[in-house]
């Protein structure tokens, strides 16, 4: 896990002198082990000073994690190529030795010339052999080209903008202040602050977009200009054909164990995020099982609040050896740290959860930790949102699948899991905020256009490419890299997904149970207990209690102030949503707090 930055001169483009060593200098927190900086340049790309007429910059920010000698820095060269890469690549092993199959030779040990080596057996094609999560700039000196690649789901940021001056790439929207005014993007943040929906395909701000997951660029190096772009994953192709949950459970517990061995290669210690919910308990007692020694976990505790789930930490702990950390984060602590908080996420985040994430990054990183598994991915790839499971049954009676409804509804009322039964008007409540949010707002009803209108397996996809995923994912990656630690997913693993949507509904979902594949293929890893356990939260946070007691003197002075957010949305929104407070309104905390989140980011990064 890195920070990169990469900039591309165009013909006669000035660049001040420091500028791509400041920009990476910006990122030091996500490699703190190393720095380097290479500028090319001339008719063979050679190395030159940054005082010459060089092309193209490659900067560098180390957190050492796989070949942690010097050999293994970067920026790596490798014959004509050269590459800055954020990232790990977990099937290194085998690309390596199917590489060294055709003659390849390596000098280190590192995940980083594999992905080289690969560039050049392949191309941009040996992306598609890579299992990992990355974010790689590679110079093609024989091709005079620059290719720019982000992992399949956008794990790992990058960010392109475009001046009159150049083309640069980089980790972190802050690093592009060093080359260029931000300004925000008002559209964006105005969708928002109203609905708090992002568009993956666009920033906050103006001069920069995401590079797309799962695609590479090719970018001339004379002109700094884009030659195209190529998608090389497509999950909707997979078409759902097991409906057995006993087979499916037999196909993924091997493959998600196969995942998680992958996930740990490391040449530093591994931890495990543990919230006490499904997903990371299974990967707890996976790595333990992998490795019967001590595990470090990772969990923020909230005691004497309906969200605290130590209970459950503590009945996982009593299968799996590990060596336990907690943290328990405070309203005024969030106070203080909010200003470093906002300044680490370059964007507004949108729920007061994060900071339970941050404290936990935090938390990880005193241990001298730096890396954790995460349980992240689980619910969109397995569906074990209620919401998903409401989904499906909306879809069948829309159909008149009247048998398909009753089956879950009774098998949920007698002897399943009740939760699904009272699940009904609480999301019957959010469909119709949905639909009235969408009346005000175009971005909410393409949202609710594509839930609702689309086929089950479009939508699957669409939960795991657009929906909610890619935000934490982003808020993920800034928590963990603000305390220089690396966040791994193992159910982000790409074959995992295609197995998973491989899954029909009835294997997902039985009365009123959902993750089926899951509960099953762990049966005599985890008791049954956890199981079937009927509630779901994760690292949440008691916002009603921090927005209503601690920080509700903030969010008064908020309202009150000549704040730009009020140049945006209506100051009586906020007026109405400080009386909602009180009732425990959940749409009046969440803007609230997107309201405070926005106004802090404003004054950080656009005064």
């Amino acid at each position: 896990m890195c920070g990169i930055t990469a900039i591309v001169r165009r013909p006669g483009g000035a660049i001040a002198p420091g500028t791509l060593e400041a920009m990476t200098r910006d990122v030091a927190h996500r490699g703190p082990d190393g720095m380097g900086l290479t500028f090319l340049g001339g008719a063979q790309l050679a190395e030159m000073p940054e005082g010459g007429d060089w092309r193209v910059g490659l900067g560098h920010r180390r957190l050492s994690i796989i070949d942690l000698s010097t050999e293994a820095s970067q920026p790596m060269r490798r014959g004509a190529l050269w590459v800055t890469y954020n990232g790990e690549i977990y099937n290194y092993v085998e690309v390596r030795a199917a590489l060294e199959a055709r003659g390849s030779k390596f000098a280190t040990a590192s995940d980083t010339e594999v992905l080289l080596a690969a560039y050049e057996a392949w191309g941009p094609k040996g992306f598609e052999r890579l299992k990992g999560m990355w974010a790689a700039v590679v110079v093609d000196a024989r091709r005079r080209e620059v290719v720019v690649c982000r992992d399949r789901l956008g794990i790992k940021p990058l960010y392109v903008c475009s001046t009159g001056a150049a083309v640069a790439f980089c980790s972190e929207l802050k690093q592009l202040r060093r080359l260029t005014t931000l300004s925000a993007d008002q559209e964006a943040v105005s969708t928002y602050l109203n609905t708090g929906y992002e568009d993956q395909r666009r920033t906050f701000f103006r001069e920069a977009v995401p590079v797309a997951p799962g695609t590479w660029e090719r970018w001339s190096l004379d002109e700094a200009k884009r030659l195209g772009v190529q998608p090389y994953w497509h999950p909707e192709k997979v078409t759902a054909h097991v409906d057995d949950p006993d087979e499916a459970a037999r196909l993924f517990a091997p493959a998600l164990r196969l995942a998680v061995a992958e996930h740990l290669r490391s040449d530093v210690p591994v931890g495990c995020a543990l919230s006490g919910g499904l997903d990371s308990s299974a990967l707890a007692a996976l790595v333990n099982e992998k490795n019967p020694k001590s595990l470090e976990t990772f969990t923020a505790t909230f005691p004497g609040t309906p969200v605290d789930e130590s209970a459950w930490v503590e009945k996982v702990l009593q299968v799996v050896k590990a060596n336990p950390h907690r943290v328990s984060p405070t309203p005024q602590r969030f106070l203080e740290e909010l200003d470093s908080f906002v300044w680490h996420h370059d964007e507004p985040v949108g729920t007061l959860s994060q900071y339970a994430g941050w404290c936990v990054a935090r938390l990880t990183r005193e241990a001298q930790v730096p890396v954790t598994l995460n349980g992240q991915g689980g619910d969109e790839v397995l569906n074990g949102y209620w919401q998903s499971y409401l989904v499906h049954l909306y879809g069948a009676a829309r159909r008149l699948h009247a048998l398909e409804v009753t089956r879950h509804v009774v098998g949920a009322a007698l002897g399943g899991n009740p939760q699904l039964l009272w699940q009904f008007p609480v999301m019957g409540r959010r469909f119709l905020e949905r639909r009235k949010e969408a009346k005000r707002s175009a971005a909410s009803a393409q949202i609710l256009s594509s839930v609702l209108g689309a086929d089950a397996q479009a939508r699957r996809v669409y939960e795991i490419r657009e929906m909610y995923l890619p935000r934490l994912l982003k808020w993920d990656d800034r928590n963990f890299m603000a305390f220089s630690v690396e966040g791994r997913y193992p159910f982000l693993d790409h074959e995992l997904i295609e197995l998973c949507l491989s899954f029909g509904p009835r294997a997902l979902y039985q009365r009123g149970w959902m993750k089926e594949p899951l509960r099953r293929g762990l049966e005599g890893v985890l008791p049954q207990e956890l199981l079937r356990r009927r509630t779901k939260l994760g690292f949440e946070i008691p916002g009603h209690d921090w927005l209503h007691g601690p920080l509700r003197a903030t969010l008064e002075a908020l309202v009150a102030s000549d704040s730009s957010v009020w140049e945006l949305v209506p100051r009586a929104l906020g007026t109405r949503a400080l009386e909602g407070l009180a009732a425990g309104n959940l749409e009046a905390e969440q803007f609230l707090f997107r309201a405070l989140m926005a106004d802090r980011w404003a004054k950080r990064f656009l005064s």
